[in-house]
């Protein structure tokens, strides 16, 4: 049963997220359920309100932005680029993470394109995650399919710790 809610659980699970090769079985005498090693796994699963990332603050944080028209290219024609999977254009920018100024706000650029320096920077702010519920579903469609009733549903943390759901 452990082994049928795990693999219940990955096939909900997008495959390029490297966490469900370490989303685990376990069961005892009565019981079975999922374990995992990464505790992003936990926060994707049941959803995260959104927030200001103020850790990133005064750092530079490279990003990969589309740019099929080719603008951003002809401003700048030494800049990084990289063409994805699904065929789409993007190149590498650079934005510097600071508290004021508001999400997405680039005040000056220079004349290549580029952010200015002493640009006041941008907030981050992510924008939180709906809840999936995989790793519930894992163990339900499991039960579901062994003809099980479930009486309770259990969350240990690592040092043993337990709540209900």
């Amino acid at each position: 049963m452990a082994e049928r809610a795990v693999r219940y659980a990955k096939m909900e699970i997008p495959k390029f997220w490297s966490a469900r090769k370490r989303i685990k079985p376990v069961y005892g005498e009565g019981w079975y359920g999922i374990t995992w090693s990464d505790s992003y796994l936990w926060f994707q699963d049941q959803g995260i309100r959104a927030f200001t990332m103020n850790s990133l603050k005064g750092k530079t944080i490279p990003m990969w932005v589309s740019d099929d028209d080719g603008s951003l290219r002809a401003n700048n024609p030494k800049i990084e680029t990289r063409i994805r999977d699904d065929g789409s254009q993007q190149v590498l920018i650079f934005r510097k993470a600071t508290r004021p100024g508001a999400p997405g706000r680039i005040s000056k650029r220079d004349e290549n394109g580029r952010i200015a320096k002493g640009n006041v920077g941008v907030k981050w702010r992510h924008p939180g995650l709906e809840s999936k519920n995989f790793l519930l579903h894992g163990v339900q469609r499991a039960a579901i399919d062994g003809r099980l009733v479930i009486n309770e549903i259990l969350l240990f943390d690592d040092q043993g710790a337990e709540s209900g759901l």
